[in-house]
């Protein structure tokens, strides 16, 4: 399985080989802007919408994953005071 390389360096394995964080952040956006079209049409396709929004928090939830196992947790480390 080749990597593909960024500036963080942080991978994440799918089904068809690997995505960078970047690249599933950029895919949850684009199927929420997907959806978002769906519904904003003169025929408005509310199962396509769905359809793209459970697909954008299937990226999220492969995104947060990959950032637990990089251990990125979201906490910022406290500062000790003296």
């Amino acid at each position: 399985m080749q990597s593909k390389s960024t500036d963080t360096g942080a991978t994440a394995a799918t089904s068809t080989g690997v995505s960078t964080l970047t690249e599933l952040c950029n895919d949850a956006a684009q199927h929420v802007a997907q959806a978002r079209l769906a519904l904003y049409t003169e025929t408005a396709d509310t199962a396509g919408a769905l359809d793209h929004l459970d697909q954008a928090i299937s990226c999220l939830k492969r995104f947060a994953a990959q950032g637990r196992a990089l251990g990125f947790n979201g906490a910022k480390e406290q500062l000790r005071s003296a």
